[in-house]
């Protein structure tokens, strides 16, 4: 009876002590490779893993190690084999994916990137190799979207017409759009330019620049200027904050702050308007909604928004402008249809409270077609 006993004690003493050996061993070896000393890192692990062949951290860590010396060949199988025991290891896909883009192998490194995509939507490195991977295979988007509103007033109902083109970059996505308004007798064009820049994985940007070409337009404003950067904070959350400058017969500030949190194929994200004034034209608008990626690369989705304050998300006319006293519920979908071509759509109602009238129901549907080539 003692021989089991003291076997079972000696199993029970010996796990920590085994863990504790596997950690100091990785800490050492993380240490040597950090401090340029990859060689030694890779004789620790090397000898670490003749002995416990299914420590799967120790074996990222020795392609870890590997990738960064460029020895790509070899690292390659390394990870791989760390996949085959642990199939849903993200941080051992993650580093796959990079040994294939740096080793110019962009199918397979765009491969992998979709199967990370799939279970986390918003991660960060697996976006970024994606968008740079696709920017440089097809470069240019055309599309349009066509917008209609009607009132249950019987008002006539408002017509939107926009076309773009967009020229995708390493360096972050190009876009010139123009668009045409037709509300109640009044017709309007405005002309837009947008840039997203990439400064690294998780930090981008958006700018934007447009311009009425009338002299005085009636729907649009002189100009409009807008601005937002935007952070990965970790842990799946993603914040932004930037402004809105608009020249109607007055300049319109606006700002706006988001806060976005992925949670495996979800995206939740709130959003709060800040436009600072004096009586009416002093308001605050907050959105709250989500999204449910889905499909091979996780591009396509549906989602559901709700907002109090402004009607529209994106203010770019003064009547948008001026319903800023709304509760508004509006689904969505962008479902990406072969490889090249994307089909886009929303509807929403809208109650509208109006000054010295009666409140309005306002109903939103928009379509969209893109083309990549």
């Amino acid at each position: 009876m003692r021989i089991p006993v003291l076997l079972l004690a000696a199993c029970v003493l010996a796990s920590p002590l085994s863990a504790g050996a596997q950690d100091d061993i990785l800490t050492k070896a993380r240490t040597a490779a950090t401090s340029g000393h990859r060689d030694e890192a890779l004789r620790l692990l090397e000898s670490h893993l003749n002995e416990t062949p299914r420590d799967v951290d120790a074996r990222l860590l020795y392609g870890l190690v590997l990738s960064w010396e460029g020895r790509y060949d070899e690292a390659r199988p390394v990870l791989q084999q760390v996949l085959t025991q642990a199939p849903t290891y993200t941080d051992a896909r993650v580093a796959l994916m990079n040994v294939e883009y740096w080793s110019g192998h962009s199918a397979a490194a765009l491969e992998q990137a979709d199967l990370i995509l799939t279970r986390q939507p918003g991660h960060v490195a697996a976006r970024d190799v994606r968008d740079r991977i696709k920017a440089a295979s097809r470069r240019w988007d055309a599309g349009t979207t066509y917008t209609l509103d009607t009132f249950d007033d019987r008002a006539d109902p408002w017509q939107e017409v926009a076309t773009s083109l967009t020229r995708h970059t390493p360096a972050g996505s190009v876009i010139v759009r123009w668009t045409h308004a037709e509300r109640f007798d009044l017709r309007d064009n405005f002309f837009e330019g947008e840039f997203y820049p990439r400064f690294r994985p998780g930090t981008y940007a958006f700018v934007g620049v447009g311009v009425a070409p009338e002299s005085t337009p009636s729907l649009y404003p002189r100009y409009r200027t807008a601005f937002d950067l935007y952070q990965s904070l970790g842990h799946g959350f993603e914040a932004s904050g930037g402004a809105r400058y608009m020249d109607f017969s007055t300049i319109t500030q606006i700002y706006v702050g988001t806060l976005t949190k992925y949670l495996g194929n979800w995206m939740w994200t709130g959003k709060v308007y800040y436009v600072p004034g004096e009586g009416d034209l002093h308001s605050n608008t907050y959105v709250g909604g989500f999204r449910r990626y889905f499909g091979g690369d996780s591009t396509s989705y549906v989602g559901f928004n709700y907002s109090h304050g402004f009607s529209r998300e994106e203010v770019r006319s003064v009547q948008d402008l001026a319903t800023f006293n709304s509760d508004t519920a509006r689904g969505e979908f962008d479902v990406l249809l072969g490889s090249r071509t994307r089909l886009s759509g929303s509807a929403g109602a809208s109650h509208q409270e109006r000054p010295n009238r009666s409140p309005v129901w306002r109903t939103t549907i928009t379509a969209g077609f893109s083309v990549r080539f």
